[in-house]
């Protein structure tokens, strides 16, 4: 029996995965940042356990395996019945009915055969070897993921169990409200996509780094969080290594305690980290590739300064500071890097369907990789000592370092406050209405009234304030929507237009008139005096008056 009581939407979701059980086999529940996955895990878990069956829980990373089974614990699972899936970890026990593994783990073994359900928390992480238990095999599975937008998903859980919305969830009390802060998007239209594991398609690091290397800080970061960041306990996410470094430096330089976070940061410097940004020491945690799942800290203000073209890291990044804490009336967003633009408010990207626009088998790079050509040996800039590759801590001098390469800075772009009632379109409405305009274009050349690529872009950028960039050119059926406005525009167009030759042919006022007839009377008078030098000789009376 445990000792916890389910809210209000985790009762509604239980439900649900109930209703589906012997209807499917596999099942993915949505549920976002602070709905209480790893609770909904243990209700499930105890229900199975109680009647002697077997389950395993998947953590995306071997940080969190003790973490789950601490939670486990404390709501009410047998601690004597919790296995660790670890290598040589002294509590591993594969006789036991709660095995925990990491994604990482589990994948470089050989899978149980025993195994009744199989729990995969952050689901939307693709590994292929889980896809392939996934696949063939005939163990239950619930996924676990407050993102479920990955384009594979569909090929593995038969149905989407989505008992509540981030939206819904933030007007009941269980996630914290926010204040979004943002500029003009930047251009990064030749910035190339790469796909990621965790992450679907995104940009190019390598690529999006030179850019933001040209101009690091879309908008000054650290002169708006002095003015508007009311000294919240922040999570700063950067491009890459050298942009956080920087990022930290700065706000080290203004007096304000910021450390630095990256994939090769150790596991017990992480913690204590952490630990230091819990207590108040550290007020900023600038960080690359980390903290976006199972970081629980109380975070009430986010720096977004990286632009991103994934839905799933977008709303995973921000959803770290949307959970509720005590005293917290919202989270303040400062996205520098325009991403809102392209993808919209967190709490607006939503899925009713699973995706199943391919398998999930392609290889994909992960961020690990992306980050290799930083995983050279470097110079301590104390002792000039040559650290390993990885070494975050100078091993000769004990120097931490924090001041990456020099970075150029774009300080004249400020962020505004965007409006709650302010629509943000997302790339898929933008895309849709580009394709309408494309359709429209083509009508008229079939018409015989042809309208030019320059039209079609302005009429797009009339509408969103940004020219079509990115989008392809594959024309759709078009909809009333975009059929009125594109005739509001030839409206306002033509009377604009007749407006104009009314103003060209508007009558004379008497001044102007009394102008144009003296006007007209010395022509008369010039040309009657030209007339008495004709060549032959005869002159007229009128010119000699």
């Amino acid at each position: 029996m445990l000792s916890i009581t389910p809210k209000a939407k985790q009762v509604t979701a239980l439900d649900m995965l109930r209703k589906n059980w012997n209807q499917h086999r596999t099942m993915l529940l949505s549920a976002s940042v602070g709905f209480g996955k790893t609770a909904i895990a243990a209700f499930v878990a105890d229900g199975l356990v109680s009647r002697g069956m077997r389950v395993m829980f998947v953590a995306p990373y071997t940080v969190l395996i003790e973490q789950t089974a601490t939670r486990f614990v404390e709501y009410g699972l047998p601690v004597d019945e919790i296995s660790y899936l670890w290598r040589d970890h002294p509590l591993y026990d594969p006789s036991k009915l709660i095995q925990i593994a990491s994604a990482d783990t589990l994948i470089r073994r050989k899978f149980p055969d025993n195994i009744d359900l199989l729990i995969i928390d952050e689901a939307h992480m693709k590994r292929k070897k889980i896809l392939e238990i996934i696949r063939d095999t005939d163990i239950r599975v619930v996924g676990l993921s407050g993102t479920p937008f990955a384009s594979w998903m569909g090929e593995y859980y038969e149905t989407l169990i989505k008992p509540t919305t981030m939206k819904e969830l933030i007007e009941i009390g269980d996630l914290s409200p926010y204040e979004f802060y943002a500029p003009d998007n930047p251009d990064v239209s030749g910035v190339k996509t790469s796909k990621l594991s965790a992450f679907g398609n995104d940009y190019n690091e390598e690529q999006l780094a030179k850019i933001m290397g040209d101009s690091d800080l879309v908008g000054n970061i650290v002169k708006f969080w002095l003015e508007h960041g009311e000294d919240r306990p922040t999570v700063c996410f950067c491009v890459n290594v050298s942009h956080a470094n920087y990022v930290t430096m700065e706000f080290n330089r203004a007096g304000i305690n910021a450390e630095v976070m990256t994939a090769e940061t150790p596991h017990d410097e992480r913690q204590l980290i952490i630990n230091r940004f819990e207590s108040g020491s550290t007020k900023i945690i600038v960080n690359v590739g980390v903290l976006v799942a199972g970081f629980d800290s109380d975070v009430r203000c986010i720096i977004y300064a990286r632009p991103t073209k994934s839905e799933i890291r977008w709303v995973q990044c921000l959803g770290r500071g949307l959970r509720t804490a005590k005293g917290k009336d919202k989270c303040l967003i400062f996205d520098h890097s325009g991403s809102v633009h392209l993808l919209g408010f967190p709490d607006e990207i939503e899925y009713d369907d699973l995706q199943n626009k391919n398998d999930g088998m392609k290889t994909q790079s992960s961020y690990r990789d992306q980050v290799k050509a930083e995983k050279k040996p470097k110079e301590c800039p104390s002792c000039h000592y040559m650290k390993p590759a990885g070494v975050y801590v100078c091993p000769k001098c004990g120097f931490k370092p924090l001041a990456g390469e020099n970075v150029q800075v774009d300080e004249t772009r400020e962020l505004k406050k965007l409006k709650a009632g302010e629509q943000i379109f997302t790339k898929e409405q933008k895309q849709s209405w580009w394709s309408q305009i494309k359709f429209y274009q083509k009508q008229r050349e079939i018409s015989g009234k042809p309208i030019s690529d320059g039209w079609c872009a302005h009429t797009y950028k009339k509408k969103f304030g940004v020219w079509p960039r990115g989008l392809h050119d594959t024309p759709q059926e078009i909809t009333p929507e975009v059929s009125n406005y594109i005739r509001s525009k030839n409206i306002a167009f033509a009377k604009m237009q007749a407006k104009k030759n009314t103003k060209e042919v508007k009558p004379k006022t008497e001044a102007e008139k009394i102008a144009s007839a003296r006007s007209h009377l010395e022509d008369i008078r010039e040309k009657l005096s030209l007339g008495g030098n004709r060549e032959d000789g005869r002159g007229s009376n009128r010119s000699m008056a």
